[in-house]
């Protein structure tokens, strides 16, 4: 199984969490743009120039993408990521696709812009081969079929199908106490782990708290319990969040799958 990371706050001490890793990964590092990125990128080749740096963008305002961003921002990821047009290595490029509960007035400020953002965020993934792109997508898991319909239509998922990319379905079992929940989650995952297979992957955590602030962190325990269920399953590969919260006792979890 191969195990990569988010990083969601890139500073020094995080990112020196990368010294813990001796195993083929990639980090998402979060920035709010492509000049950003290349610097942390450098950072985290000083620290450990054996790991993958994978580009995770945040928009200033919107901070997740979704319909519900502003469309300037939207527009300015495109641009922004034409910088790497001309890379002789296609990059891996994280499209965190959530709604804005962070700002829940984006669901109004933008709502008459929704289906124009839509097709904005369309064209980075049709795009993806003249930039040199390879997309990967955070997405909500589904409780059910319907449910994977309704984010689909409210642009917070996409068809593989029909915009090639790489599924990785959040499955932070820390946040979601509700065991049936868990379960439906878990049926889902089974699913579309078949469905999608090496476009599959699935997010787990999380191990150090995110944006929000107080996420409930999971055990090394729990972590073996989902990266067991993974196995079982197939899914080659799991993203965990955060690096941040990488410690040696999750590194002996993890390279129990490696």
């Amino acid at each position: 199984m191969r195990i990569d990371f988010f990083e969601e706050f890139p500073d020094d001490e995080n990112l020196k969490k990368a010294k813990l890793i001796n195993f083929n990964s990639t980090i998402y590092i979060a920035a709010k743009s492509f000049r950003k990125f290349q610097l942390l990128r450098k950072r985290l080749n000083e620290v450990n120039p054996k790991l993958e740096a994978g580009y995770w963008p945040i928009l200033e305002k919107s901070y997740w993408i979704s319909p519900f961003s502003y469309t300037y921002e939207l527009k300015n990821l495109f641009n922004d990521l034409e910088q790497n047009k001309l890379a002789t290595k296609k990059l891996k490029v994280l499209v965190d696709l959530e709604l804005p509960f962070l700002n829940k007035k984006l669901f109004f400020v933008n709502l008459f812009s929704f289906f124009r953002n839509k097709k904005l965020i369309k064209k980075i993934f049709k795009n993806s081969d003249r930039l040199k792109i390879d997309i990967l997508t955070a997405e909500y898991a589904p409780f059910s079929g319907l449910h994977q319909k309704i984010l689909q239509w409210l642009g917070v998922s996409y068809p593989v199908e029909k915009f090639p990319h790489k599924k990785i379905i959040m499955f932070y079992s820390s946040m979601i106490k509700n065991k049936d929940s868990q379960n439906s989650i878990k049926q889902i995952i089974i699913e579309k782990s078949k469905q999608y297979r090496q476009h599959f992957q699935v997010g787990l955590g999380t191990i150090a708290t995110g944006i929000l602030g107080d996420e409930p962190i999971l055990s090394p325990k729990n972590l073996d319990k989902d990266l067991a269920f993974l196995k079982k399953h197939g899914i080659e590969t799991a993203v965990i969040f955060r690096l941040g919260g990488l410690n040696k006792e999750y590194l002996k979890i993890i390279k129990k799958y490696l």
